[in-house]
């Protein structure tokens, strides 16, 4: 990938250290058991964009990070943007 800065493997460990086990939009809080249902969402949707600080991360659940995702398809849709 020239151009484009590597996505480092490690970002979701640094993103539940820094921001907590705990989903940024609905607030459930979770355990070692289920931490796989915790995932990390890039707010500027690059995954290559991973500044150190985390400022372009924050941990959703699966439902949440679902419905992030489905509302951006949505309202670009309403807006009549053609993703190709």
């Amino acid at each position: 990938m020239r151009g484009e800065q590597q996505r480092p493997e490690n970002y979701r460990e640094k993103s539940l250290k820094m921001h907590g086990w705990i989903c940024a939009k609905c607030g459930r809080e979770f355990e070692l058991s289920n931490l796989h249902l915790l995932t990390v969402h890039h707010k500027d949707g690059n995954h290559n964009y991973n500044p150190p600080d985390g400022s372009n991360w924050e941990n959703l659940c699966v439902y949440c990070h679902d419905d992030e995702h489905s509302r951006t398809i949505l309202a670009d849709y309403l807006e009549g943007k053609d993703k190709k």
